[in-house]
């Protein structure tokens, strides 16, 4: 982040004016906004986090048959009131069309993805906030932020990644179910 925080011996010589005044800056990646921060300062994105939002990455995989890798989204900001269902589709999707076919470390890399997407993704918030404002002051609107909630988009996705395995239980039942024929 290029947005970085006073250091700790200039925050105590800070007047409240320069802190205002840093707060009121955007938060910056190479030069660019926070994906879902454009419009906001970094003071607007700490009430948002109080309400619920949250700084997220997605994983994605795929695979070339003996070589798999696994690889994080950028990070994405989810406001307050928004789910992460709708930033965790399209990697997942993404991972299970081409993220199995690695021997041996596809299958699990993806199976790895699918978890940690269906749950909302990885939560790196109080990371990103400390290396903002500082470790007490993230620390401290962590303490009182509200948990966010799944949206549907969330809770489809979970549905469709248990519908996996079972579907492939049902296909071999009914494979063996059938009698073979000579």
């Amino acid at each position: 982040m290029s947005t970085s925080p006073p250091s700790p011996t200039t925050a105590s010589t800070l007047t409240q004016e320069e802190i205002n005044d840093y707060l009121n800056q955007p938060l910056l990646d190479k030069g660019r906004p926070v994906s879902g921060t454009e419009g906001m300062s970094i003071q607007q994105i700490e009430d948002d986090v109080l309400r619920g939002g949250r700084f997220r990455i997605f994983r994605w995989n795929f695979s070339l048959v003996f070589i798999s890798f696994q690889r994080s989204s950028g990070i994405q900001y989810i406001r307050a009131g928004h789910g992460p269902g709708a930033h965790a589709w399209p990697w997942t999707l993404l991972s299970m069309v081409v993220g199995w076919w690695g021997i041996p470390w596809g299958i699990f890399f993806t199976i790895q993805t699918l978890y940690t997407n269906s749950m909302g993704g990885k939560d790196v918030t109080t990371e990103l906030l400390s290396s903002v404002v500082g470790p007490q002051r993230a620390t401290a609107v962590m303490a009182q932020a509200h948990k966010p909630h799944a949206d549907i988009l969330l809770w489809l996705l979970r549905i469709f990644v248990l519908l996996i395995p079972l579907s492939i239980c049902v296909a071999i039942a009914s494979v063996e179910g059938h009698p073979r024929h000579r």
